[in-house]
Order: C-alpha cells, then sequence, then structure tokens
C-alpha cells in the first residue's frame, strides 16, 4: 500500500522558514524521517516521545560530509531502536523490487544445510539458468569472495564453482536485470496432492478471474500444500480473497487497529483491492475487520501450510487463520513477526524514487492478540535434510505429503 505526500514533504522543508538552499540538506532529510514519523507512526507512548526528541537532536548534527547511503544507514539505524516492522527507508532499487518485481539478479536461490549452501532453486530467464545451474548444486565458491552466502549467491557476478554430485564445474554468472513474477503457482505432485506456491499477495495477481482459475486445479483432490516461506506479504483483500477458498465463506481473522487514531470501528474491509480504497477506509476508521469473503470457491479437503523466517506480513495472518480451520496444519518454521500495516511516503527531498514505509496500524487476531514481534509458530518444525536437498527435492514439500 502506497500514497504520495510530496506536499507534506514540502511543507516539513519549510517548517521554521529553513529552505534546502539555506541549510545542510542531510540535516534537512533527517528532520524530515522525524516529522513524518511523528505524523503517522501508530503509536504515540514514551518511547516513541523519547525517540523523536533524539531524532531531531541527530537530525541537528548530521554531518554535511556524510554520503547519502552514509546518511541513510545512519537515519535507519535509529528507526531501527523502535523494533518495529516495515519501518524503512527505500532506496529506488529496493523500491522497484518490492513493487515490481525489478531487480538485479543472478537468478540462484540458495541455503544453508549443514553448513554446505546449497541452490534450491533457480529464477526462469536468468543468467544462472543459461548457465545450467540447477537446484541440488552446491556452492563452494565465487572466484575472489572469501565467503558464499545465500546473498552473494544472488547478487555478485564472476566466477562460480559448484558441486554436483562428484564433479566441479566452473561458470560465469553475471547478475542481470530480471523481472522476477510473483504469482501463484500449483503442481500436481500426485494423483491426491496439490502444491500451491504463493509468492506474494500482490494484489494484481488476485484479480478474480485469475484466482478462480486456480482454484479449478483443486476439484480433483484432497489435499493442498500452500508453500508462504518466502512471502514478503502485499495487499490486504488479495491476501482475503485467496484465503476465502479455504474458508468458504465470510469469517473473521483478525481486525486493523490504528490505536491513535479516534472514530468509527468498520465490520470489515470492502472486496476491493485498490490501494487508494483502503487508504481511505484507513482514514475514514479506527478499526476495520478482516473477513474473507463469499463467491471464491470451496476447497475443504486437508490444507497443510508451510511457513518459515521469510513469511511475513499478511502471509502470516493467512497462515494464522488455519489454526481455526478444520483439516488443516501449520508446519516450517516461525515465521518473522512483521505484522503491522504500513504506508509508503515518497521522499523526494533525498532524491528521486526514495521513500519511506511508516507503521500506522496493529493486527490483532480474533483472541486480541498481537503477531508484531511474535509471528506464527508451526505446529511441526521441520528442518532440511542435506540428502534430499543435494537430489534437488524440498524436504518441506516432501514431509507434508508423507504425512
Amino acid at each position: 500500500m502506497r500514497r504520495f505526500l510530496y506536499f507534506l514533504i514540502f511543507a516539513a522543508s519549510l517548517a521554521g522558514g529553513i529552505s534546502l538552499h539555506e541549510a545542510s540538506r542531510n540535516r534537512e532529510i533527517f528532520r524530515t524521517v522525524c516529522d513524518l514519523t511523528e505524523m503517522h507512526f501508530y503509536k504515540d507512548n514514551e518511547a516513541v516521545q523519547k525517540w523523536l526528541v533524539e531524532c531531531r537532536r541527530k537530525a541537528a548534527f548530521a554531518s554535511r560530509k556524510l554520503s547519502r547511503t552514509q546518511l541513510i544507514e545512519q537515519i535507519q539505524d535509529h528507526m531501527n531502536l523502535l523494533n518495529v516492522s516495515h519501518f524503512l527507508v527505500y532506496t529506488p532499487a529496493e523500491d522497484r523490487k518490492l513493487w515490481q518485481g525489478q531487480a538485479v539478479d543472478t537468478g540462484i536461490r540458495s541455503r544453508f544445510v549443514e553448513d554446505r549452501l546449497i541452490v534450491y532453486k533457480i529464477i526462469a530467464g536468468s543468467a544462472a539458468e543459461a548457465a545450467g545451474v540447477r537446484p541440488g548444486d552446491e556452492l563452494v565458491e565465487i572466484v575472489g569472495v572469501s565467503q558464499v552466502t545465500p546473498w552473494g549467491a544472488q547478487n555478485r557476478s564472476g566466477g562460480f564453482n559448484f558441486r554436483r554430485g562428484e564433479d566441479i564445474y566452473n561458470v560465469e554468472i553475471l547478475a542481470t536485470e530480471l523481472n522476477i513474477t510473483d504469482q501463484p503457482r500449483v503442481k500436481r505432485l500426485d494423483s491426491r496432492t496439490i502444491l500451491l506456491d504463493i509468492p506474494s499477495f500482490r494484489s494484481e495477481f488476485f484479480e478474480k478471474e485469475d484466482w478462480m482459475r486456480i482454484v479449478g486445479h483443486f476439484d480433483a483432490v484432497d489435499h493442498v500444500i500452500v508453500d508462504l516461506r518466502e512471502n514478503a506479504g502485499g495487499n490486504f483483500v488479495a491476501m482475503l480473497r485467496a484465503l476465502s477458498t479455504f474458508t468458504c465463506g465470510p469469517q473473521s481473522v483478525g481486525t486493523l487497529v490504528q490505536p491513535r487514531k479516534g472514530g468509527d470501528d468498520k465490520e470489515a474491509f470492502d472486496d476491493d483491492t485498490g490501494d487508494l480504497y483502503q487508504i481511505a477506509e484507513l482514514e475514514r476508521y479506527r478499526s476495520l475487520g478482516l473477513y474473507t469473503f463469499s463467491g471464491y470457491g470451496c476447497f475443504r479437503g486437508k490444507v497443510t501450510v508451510l511457513v518459515g523466517p521469510d513469511t511475513s506480513s499478511v502471509s502470516e495472518i493467512f497462515a494464522n487463520a488455519f489454526f481455526m480451520r478444520p483439516r488443516s496444519r501449520v508446519w516450517g518454521q516461525p515465521t518473522a513477526g512483521d505484522v503491522v500495516l504500513a504506508v509508503w511516503y515518497d521522499l523526494p527531498v533525498l532524491g528521486p524514487g526514495f521513500s519511506i514505509s511508516i507503521p500506522e496500524a496493529v493486527f490483532l487476531t480474533p483472541e486480541e492478540e498481537e503477531l508484531e514481534n511474535r509471528g506464527v509458530a508451526p505446529q511441526k518444525e521441520i528442518y532440511y535434510d542435506l540428502e534430499l536437498s543435494l537430489a534437488g527435492k524440498d524436504t518441506f514439500i516432501e514431509e507434508a505429503r508423507r504425512r
């Protein structure tokens, strides 16, 4: 969700009669972040007030000599002190990756299994795919780099040395611009089981017609495995549409509450994925119920939801709802605990394409418990098996299929 408030940022820049041409640009940037936080942050307690005082002190002494990267790091370090998710400054590249799936990327997705870095996925159309890298390969070296990491495998260019079985092979891989699509995908695993991979809840992937095509695959099976392990969230209503297929009609999954806001409460969001609609609702009401909808099909069979540390935001709300659903189980590893609603504001004072996300509402479960900083604890924890990983198989999916 995003809205662009250039006029607020401009007003903040003019406060006290100080223009960008007359004062330190870095100080003005830091102070703008402090002002936006004071206006919009969802809490207003003693800790936040102390944070704001320190924010303005740091803004007043921000050095003119700091590069833009160093300034962003200093601002983000201070923002991290509030220990809340979705409170971040985004560069243009990070913004494009988050909202449009555009990134400079090798296409390699890897994880450590027993101290060995194993490839588990290759992005279609990537340099890694062209080089012949495949799931199950072990990355043993990136030439000139002291240590291999999942981040380096995804973002670095150069010579890559992989082990496949008993053989070592060497390839040159250049991280290039990729458009990474995050739409839901289905795969038949056997006569009884379908894998539903939901990498994100971006609204453009959950138009009713598109989602109902996905749902059509459920008719011939009695077990759906829903993979949310890399789902970092998205649109609330898009998530509710997907969840509606499994609740088979309206059901409460929790409430969004703005603690600082007065006014009326609304029982439920309408079935509208538009960002502007959702923002208007937040401006109008103090709290908004999250209810699933009618008209999105009905699957009453067995469901296994797979989660992990990269499962965050609305995907955590989705997973939590399955504790209330019959014939359902949530397996994997604890989720991120990043469950607040944030609104994006442009930061033209920092440069074109820069933005800040500010938490403006907290999610409460039907039991009125927060998931922020707690997350979803799976009913069964799963750990990656080295032998299966080297064979290019997914331990979580294999475990869910067997039981």
